[in-house]
């Protein structure tokens, strides 16, 4: 049987399945979204279904507690240091939207995760246009190997090679001497 026999065709509506896709988070957190009242919805056909527009200027809130303190400056064990890879790399022409696009489709399938980083950061530039800077933060506790970071940077590469130009990157490895 279709997946969609049972689902109403409402136009400028969507099922929570659809919305979850749209924001980019849970089937569950739609649902709590529509039992809260953050969004309005409504029953057919045994299906809950959202106003699509609702869905589109949906503004989810920052999660977790706003900070009472800043943390302090740590050192890490010797042990455990952090070091950092930095790859600064341009976009290519007129690609804005299809790295966006490219970059929520990584991360709805959970592809890229370099394991072994406790934080990963993809952001453009502000001050020269078209420059992507990528920092991949690792514990040397749990890092992988070399060849293992260069193989999964490679593959991330692959994947990016027709909207970011490779052959302009820059590549630097950091050992974090401090820390918040």
């Amino acid at each position: 049987m279709n997946e969609y026999a049972s689902r109403p065709n409402l136009p400028n509506y969507v099922s929570i399945k659809e919305a979850a896709q749209i924001l980019g988070i849970s089937d569950k957190r739609v649902y709590e979204y529509v039992d809260e009242g953050r969004l309005s919805s409504m029953w057919a056909a045994d299906v809950i279904m959202i106003p699509l527009e609702e869905v589109k200027n949906f503004k989810r809130q920052s999660s977790g507690r706003p900070r009472k303190s800043i943390p302090s400056w740590r050192i890490s064990a010797r042990d455990n240091t952090q070091f950092i890879t930095s790859i600064v790399v341009q976009m290519r022409e007129g690609q804005q939207s299809t790295l966006l696009q490219r970059l929520e489709h990584l991360r709805q399938g959970g592809k890229h995760n370099f394991p072994g980083t406790i934080a990963r950061f993809i952001a453009e530039s502000e001050n020269t246009p078209g420059q992507i800077d990528i920092s991949l933060i690792w514990k040397s506790s749990v890092m992988p190997n070399e060849g293992e970071r260069k193989q999964a940077i490679e593959a991330f590469q692959k994947d990016l090679a027709d909207v970011l130009d490779w052959d302009t990157a820059q590549y630097n490895i950091s050992k974090v001497l401090m820390h918040t």
